[in-house]
């Protein structure tokens, strides 16, 4: 007896990243689902991508778009866990060009108000709170940035 599961798929074009400017704006108009990719799992189980159908600016058409780790992780922690809560947020756009298993990609990232990218200290991009990236990095002591090197500290 074969056992069927039911293929979940988007009606719809997907996007251009390579048509997209850093700095232009977005919405996400629908739920994200996960949904059957073309990539397989080291046990041979297909993984799954986060899509939704997302509004750019400058393009009359809505698109589908796969949201990468660091987009979906940055969206969580702006508008938390439910992807209802994702809609009709204004996100900006940020591409970045990169090589891919030796192909040239475009990468795109949809970073909420407040956020921006980041490279973790693995060299991953990361979506993170502005004001986090102030606290984790420049101390603040009286309004000012404190110093703590001393001149004598430097090692060269």
């Amino acid at each position: 007896m074969a056992i069927y599961k039911k293929q979940v798929s988007l009606g719809g074009s997907w996007v251009k990243s390579a048509d997209l400017k850093t700095g232009m704006k977005a919405k996400i108009v629908s739920e994200t689902n996960p949904i059957p990719s073309n990539f397989q799992n080291k046990d041979g189980s297909m993984k799954n991508q986060d899509v939704c159908k997302i509004k750019f600016e400058g393009f009359n058409e809505i698109f589908n778009v796969a949201l990468n780790k660091a987009t979906t992780n940055g969206l969580i922690d702006a508008f938390g866990e439910d992807s209802v809560n994702w809609q009709n947020k204004v996100l900006s756009v940020e591409t970045e060009k990169m090589r891919v298993s030796g192909k040239a990609v475009v990468v795109l990232y949809l970073i909420p108000e407040g956020y921006e990218r980041i490279d973790d200290s693995s060299g991953y991009a990361i979506i993170v709170k502005t004001d986090s990236i102030n606290e984790r990095n420049q101390p603040e002591v009286g309004g000012h940035v404190e110093d703590r090197t001393k001149i004598e500290d430097v090692p060269f």
